[in-house]
C-alpha cells in the first residue's frame, strides 16, 4: 500500500470514529433534552393539580361537600345536593394534563342510608320506612343480617330483596346487590326475628358528594397507574400534608 493509500485510510477512521463520537453526543443531548422536557410536564401537571385542589377546597368550604365530579366545577348552575351556598364556577377549565389525558378524581363512598337495628321488637313482624335524597346514580345496597328468616326490603315502589333471600346462616350473612337511585328515595324493610336475629340495612354510593377527602391526579407519562420515574402516578390527597404523595 502506498503512502498515499495510508493516509487515506487512516482518514477514513479518523472520520468513523469523529462521526460515532458525534452520534453518541447526539443521543445523550437527546435524552438529556427529554429528561428536562418530562420533569418541565411533571412540573406543569403538580401546578394544575394544586390549582384544581383548590377549586375543590373552595368548594367543600361553601357547601360542606367535595364534588362528584371535576366537570362540576364550571358549573354556574349548582349541582344536586349542593344547592346551598355554591358560588360556581370555580374554574375556567379542567385541562388535560401534559402527556394529554384526563386527570383522575376520586371520593370515597357516601352513605346515604343507614336502618337502626330491626327488628326493633322481638318476635312481632315490623315495617320501617324511611326516605332519602340523593343523585339519580346506582348504588351499593348491604345487608348485614344476624339469623333473620323473614323480611322484604323496597325501593321506592319496587321489591328489591325478597324473603327467599334470607338465611339464618352464616351469621352474619351479608347481601350486597347494586340498586338504582331517585332523587327521592323511599325505603320500606318489613322484618319479623325471634330474640337475638336481627339486621341492618346500608345504601352508599361514590356518585354522591362527599364530605371526607378526594384524591386527584395524573398518571404520569405511561397514562397508567404504578409505574416509576416520568410514568410514575403524581398523586394528591387531601388527608395528607404535604398533599403530593412521594413518587416512585
Amino acid at each position: 500500500m502506498t503512502v498515499k493509500g495510508k493516509k487515506k485510510g487512516i482518514w477514513l477512521v479518523e472520520s468513523l470514529v469523529i462521526v460515532s463520537i458525534i452520534c453518541i453526543l447526539a443521543i445523550i443531548s437527546l435524552k438529556l433534552v427529554g429528561n428536562v422536557l418530562q420533569k418541565a410536564k411533571v412540573v406543569s401537571a403538580k401546578a394544575q393539580i394544586a390549582q384544581i385542589a383548590q377549586a375543590l377546597e373552595d368548594v367543600k368550604n361553601d357547601t360542606g361537600y367535595y364534588p362528584v365530579y371535576l366537570s362540576d366545577l364550571l358549573s354556574e348552575t349548582p349541582p344536586l345536593m349542593q344547592k346551598q351556598g355554591w358560588r360556581g364556577p370555580y374554574i375556567r377549565e379542567v385541562p388535560l394534563d401534559p402527556w394529554g389525558s384526563q386527570y383522575f378524581y376520586q371520593i370515597p363512598p357516601t352513605t346515604l342510608f343507614t336502618s337502626p337495628t330491626l327488628p326493633r321488637i322481638y318476635g312481632k313482624p315490623e315495617t320501617y320506612t324511611a326516605y332519602f335524597e340523593a343523585n339519580p346514580c346506582r348504588a351499593l345496597l348491604r345487608i348485614e343480617n344476624y339469623g333473620i328468616t323473614a323480611c322484604d326490603i323496597t325501593l321506592n315502589g319496587v321489591v328489591v330483596v325478597t324473603e327467599s333471600e334470607f338465611k339464618n346462616k352464616p351469621i352474619p350473612q351479608i347481601i350486597e346487590k347494586w340498586i338504582d337511585l331517585q332523587a327521592g328515595n323511599n325505603v320500606l324493610v318489613w322484618a319479623r326475628s325471634t330474640p337475638w336475629n336481627y339486621l341492618v340495612v346500608n345504601i352508599s354510593s361514590d356518585r354522591v358528594p362527599s364530605r371526607e377527602f378526594f384524591i386527584l391526579g395524573s398518571y404520569g407519562k405511561d397514562k397508567l397507574p404504578g409505574g416509576k420515574g416520568f410514568s410514575a402516578d403524581i398523586v394528591w390527597d387531601s388527608r395528607t400534608y404535604p398533599n403530593f404523595q412521594p413518587q416512585q
